[in-house]
């Protein structure tokens, strides 16, 4: 019995000790049963070399949107100059474009100002639209690929 609680005693001891989740690393995925669909790519950026750009999406085990993480690095030639980390709650709502039904996957949707919206117009592949919600008309890429 009492090695017992000694072993309980030690176990909780341990798991307080155990440090902070750095802010740029990927949320743990408590439920086993989650899914989550990885994107990354090079944006263009009007004052930086580009954005090396990660947007991260968590389902639950019903496939309903959960979480999300968008991790932009600011690149100053090949060197990063600053790191943004951004998470939140994501939407999908279905849009016809070109006659066809796609994704559209929607972060911070309940916060205007942070909103912003990309179209799953292939299987592996997702396109940022401008804050209108529309495709961007540019030669420059907005894609982000699956991982």
């Amino acid at each position: 019995m009492k090695k017992a609680l000694i072993a309980g005693l030690a176990a909780a001891v341990l798991a307080g000790c155990q440090s902070q989740q750095p802010v740029d690393e990927e949320p743990v995925v408590i439920n086993p049963t989650a899914q989550k669909a990885v994107y990354s790519g090079m944006l263009p950026c009007a004052d930086c070399s580009g954005i090396r750009t990660t947007l991260t999406l968590y389902r639950d085990q019903f496939d309903a949107p959960t979480r999300f993480q968008l991790r932009e690095e600011y690149l100053q030639g090949s060197k990063v100059g600053l790191t943004a980390v951004e998470r939140g709650d994501w939407a999908l709502e279905n849009r016809i474009h070109n006659d066809r039904q796609m994704d559209l996957y929607i972060i911070n949707p309940e916060t205007p100002d942070a909103k912003r919206q990309y179209l799953r117009d292939a299987v592996n592949a997702v396109e940022q639209l401008d804050q209108d919600g529309n495709i961007i008309e540019s030669n420059l890429n907005y894609r982000l690929l699956s991982k």
